[in-house]
């Protein structure tokens, strides 16, 4: 069984296809790969291609994703000349990377099953217009749909496409931290596209201090991000183990999307070492939040939640537990098993 990425680098859906492909266990597959921190020690890891995108599609990437910057870039050339290298029962990460199991079909008559991690079929705009064409006979021609939340499970049926929902994973912590400090720690790989704007002005405004982690997509961007707003400690990448620390160390989590329709892993990490989590309405994980944190409409309402938070002990001590308990149902084997019963189809 192969496990299909186009790219390995800093983003979530990498991560996904990691924990898939050594717990399953699975082969790897990867066009293209770039500088990360993962440790591979343990992944049958196959890449395909060497060097960097064409320039023409990272052009063409940047007229739907610019804030993602070149690493995201969509290699169509890589993708199409896949289809007479991956052989077998192969899942495919995200609609893109579904063309070459598309391609497959039409050429081999091969099975193929697709992840959707983020579906366009709902994009407003004339620019969508071909993307979405594209995702519709994808999805269309796959023996398999899988995603990672209800809210893209909604939309695909509206269209038309049946689909499971895996949520991705975490490692719940076999014991969570209680006593915990006046800090609210977001997490994720950060871009113009997930204003991070927004968590400066709510670091004016609480009792504690934002603690921002993970990668930025523009170094450009961070830098101006943090003389702009110095009450926000900006991190950037950081070991698992740094990481881990924070998450036992935070009393809230929040993170804010923008029709980010997947649930952020930083969420669920979050909610695996405890913590209680504050997301909005335009972030896949609300479905998540069951009495261990609050959905918001906007960064004001944010601001008093964490406020609330932060100032009632018990109610951070209950939000914690029940955040830990959901996460134990959200265990990465979990999701690696309903993965490979799904795939058992394809076989």
């Amino acid at each position: 069984m192969n496990i299909v990425l186009r790219i390995l680098w800093k983003g979530g859906v990498t991560r996904v296809a990691l924990e898939e492909a050594k717990l399953i266990p699975a082969k790897l597959i990867v066009y293209r790969r770039e500088k990360t921190n993962y440790d591979l020690s343990n992944v049958d890891l196959q890449v395909l291609f060497e060097g960097k995108p064409k320039w023409i599609y990272t052009f063409l990437t940047s007229i739907y994703a610019k804030q993602r910057g070149s690493e995201a870039t969509v290699d169509l050339d890589r993708i199409i000349n896949a289809k007479d290298l991956i052989k077998g029962p192969s899942l495919f990460h995200d609609q893109f990377a579904g063309l070459t199991g598309y391609l497959r079909k039409k050429s081999y008559g091969e099975d193929y099953a697709v992840y959707i991690h983020e579906t366009s079929l709902d994009n407003q705009g004339v620019k969508w217009t071909f993307p979405k064409m594209l995702e519709k006979k994808i999805l269309k021609e796959s023996k398999i749909i899988i995603t990672n939340s209800y809210w893209n499970k909604k939309i695909m049926e509206e269209h038309g496409f049946s689909s499971e929902v895996v949520y991705p994973g975490c490692y719940p912590k076999d014991k969570i931290n209680v006593e915990r400090e006046n800090i609210v720690l977001t997490v994720s790989l950060w871009d113009k596209g997930r204003k991070p704007e927004i968590y400066g002005e709510i670091a004016k405004r609480i009792k504690g201090k934002i603690i921002m982690a993970g990668s930025w997509v523009d170094d450009t961007l961070m830098n101006e991000f943090k003389r702009k707003y110095p009450e926000v400690m900006v991190t950037g990448p950081l070991p698992e183990g740094d990481l881990q620390k924070l998450y036992d160390r935070a009393s809230v989590f929040i993170r804010f999307g923008y029709h980010e329709k997947g649930p952020g892993l930083g969420v669920l990490e979050a909610m695996a070492s405890g913590m209680p989590v504050i997301v909005n309405d335009g972030l896949g994980s609300k479905e998540l939040i069951k009495d261990n944190g609050f959905v918001v409409k906007d960064w004001t309402e944010a601001v008093d939640k964490i406020n609330e938070i932060l100032n009632d002990d018990n109610l951070r001590r209950e939000f914690s537990k029940n955040s830990w308990e959901i996460a134990k149902s959200l265990h990465w084997k979990n999701h690696a098993e309903k993965v490979k019963e799904l795939m058992s189809k394809l076989e």
